[in-house]
């Protein structure tokens, strides 16, 4: 199974409601990959979890209120990363039992 790497990037605005939000939102992008900046995700998915990650941002923020960005970067600009002071972006390996 292949996979992309995405990078995603939310603004919610201050109130209570899109505080609410935000909280579901970075509790649900933890399951899909790693936080590595206030309001920012690394995620390396198949396309399968991809869309399934898609289905949920979408049922879950306000578009008129809420910003969200996904970015969609190859294998080729995940190696060609600059990072200072923090590790490259790198997938996690799989171990199956």
């Amino acid at each position: 199974m292949s996979t992309l790497f995405y990078l995603i990037i939310y603004d919610l605005p201050d109130t209570k409601a899109a505080n609410k939000r935000r909280t579901k939102l970075h509790k649900m992008l933890s399951g899909y990959g790693t936080w590595t900046q206030y309001s920012v995700f690394e995620c390396f998915l198949t396309a399968v979890q991809f869309a399934k990650l898609r289905v949920q941002v979408e049922n879950l923020i306000k578009p008129a209120e809420d910003s969200v960005r996904i970015y969609v970067l190859d294998a080729g600009a995940v190696r060609k990363t600059i990072t200072y002071g923090s590790d490259k972006p790198r997938q996690q390996e799989t171990i199956i039992l």
